[in-house]
């Protein structure tokens, strides 16, 4: 039987302390223990440069944390697990920070959905996907025509 389920967004505290505090919690606990044994992970596809709107929401990178991933190579994110443009891994300080799926958990799921479109995520999408950090991809006709080409 194929059990769905959903990659939910992750936490991202400001501390690693209270990473470490949410982790403790008993429900917060369970539900991470679920992560690595996913049928389906439909997760987004996100890119180092936030859009306005998650600007304003104060929910995007830090300049100088931005300026850092680039520097590493970072184009983009699933689960704000960073990568570059061949799909690898981008370790940094962030990593000890995100309450959510693993990279080792992402990449165990059966299938990995990705959803993400517009122009602005064109090399995020095609970098996730070369990295196998989606199997299936939900995005626009302008996005997969670009992937095509």
């Amino acid at each position: 039987m194929v059990r769905p389920s959903i990659c939910r967004p992750p936490v991202w505290p400001g501390r690693p302390r209270a990473r470490r505090r949410l982790r403790a919690d008993p429900f917060v606990s369970a539900a991470l223990g679920e992560l690595g044994d996913l049928d389906v992970a439909l997760v987004g596809i996100g890119e180092i440069t936030p859009s306005s709107t998650l600007a304003r929401s104060g929910n995007a990178l830090t300049d100088e944390e931005r300026a850092e991933l680039e520097k590493r190579g970072a184009v983009g994110d699933v689960c704000l697990r960073f990568y570059d443009a061949e799909g690898r891994p981008v370790e940094s300080e962030l990593d000890s920070r995100v309450v959510g799926i693993t990279r080792e958990q992402l990449a165990a799921a059966r299938r990995k959905i990705g959803v993400a479109g517009g122009s602005r995520k064109h090399k995020a999408i095609r970098s996730a996907v070369a990295g196998g950090l989606v199997d299936v991809l939900v995005t626009d006709q302008e996005t997969a025509a670009a992937l095509m080409a």
